[in-house]
């Protein structure tokens, strides 16, 4: 196993799915970056338990109903995948979704995980509900939220920087996944001195500081921006994302218990549900490990 999480050694990606309109975008997403990066696609869905009567009935003809559920969706994919050029390994699973997600994932170890979100549906919970929300708390690899409809690969990725380690993983795993993309490493300050313009210098440097030491290759540092604001985190970083056309946040998560105060406090809360991009969720402690 590598010491960082790279896309040179990316194993594969793991999108769950119910393979529903409202899962057309990760469902894109996992498949322009499984081009990307020229690895295969597992493609998880998960039989629940019945929600409405059509599947009541299919939940009482038991094995048979399954299988004719696996059936349809092996079809689904086979149609969706013609000619893609892509490795595609159909998973299924039965039970909780998240539950199902977490099995299956640590079967398949150094994967990027990809879901979607969505206000009422199975798959999608908001970046807080209950099935992204375990996800980011127990997953041993990067957790890939997609909102946005795919036009390409990701062009501009920025990283939020507090300068720990959490940020240091997270601007590595995004420097080696997209080494030729422009990536803004952006921090924000508060203001407590007196001079704020020495007070902005002194972050500046700071986070070059950080961004040289996080032991970059040197042609993806080159492409590493520090953006410094002075402010609220929140509404600095989401006006940055907007206004500048960030494709792809990512965000580092501190170890226990801090990433349950990250996940769930009122300032993270508005920082995820704010975001009008697609957000990477990088895990202390994941298994590709920070070297």
């Amino acid at each position: 196993m590598p010491d960082d999480f790279n896309y040179p050694t990316l194993p594969g990606l793991l999108l769950a799915t119910d393979l529903s309109a409202r899962c057309d975008r990760p469902l894109e997403r996992a498949k322009q970056l499984a081009g990307e990066f020229n690895v295969p696609l597992d493609v998880l869905t998960v039989a629940e338990a019945p929600q409405v009567p059509g599947e009541v009935l299919e939940w009482l003809d038991g094995d048979a109903g399954q299988d004719r559920e696996q059936h349809a969706a092996r079809t689904e994919l086979a149609r969706e995948f013609d000619g893609a050029g892509l490795q595609v390994h159909p998973r299924f699973a039965g039970g909780q979704v998240d539950d199902a997600i977490l099995e299956t994932a640590a079967a398949l170890p150094g994967y990027l995980v990809v879901t979607g979100t969505s206000r009422k549906e199975t798959l999608g919970h908001l970046i807080l509900g209950s099935t992204v929300e375990r996800l980011a708390r127990n997953l041993a690899q990067p957790l890939l939220v997609v909102r946005r409809r795919v036009r390409g690969p990701y062009r501009s990725v920025l990283v939020a920087t507090d300068c720990t380690p959490a940020a240091r993983l997270a601007l590595r795993t995004a420097a080696r996944m997209f080494p030729d993309r422009r990536i803004v490493a952006y921090h924000a300050h508060a203001h407590a001195g007196l001079d704020a313009r020495d007070e902005g210098a002194t972050a500046q440097a700071r986070v070059e500081q950080f961004i040289d030491e996080c032991g970059l290759a040197p042609g993806a540092r080159a492409n590493v921006m520090a953006v410094v604001a002075g402010g609220k985190l929140e509404a600095l970083l989401t006006r940055y994302v907007r206004d500048n056309d960030i494709d792809l946040a990512v965000l580092g998560l501190q170890a226990e218990p801090a990433l349950k105060k990250l996940l769930m406090g009122s300032r993270s809360e508005h920082l995820l549900q704010d975001f009008i991009c697609d957000t990477l969720l990088v895990p202390a402690g994941a298994q590709h490990g920070d070297g």
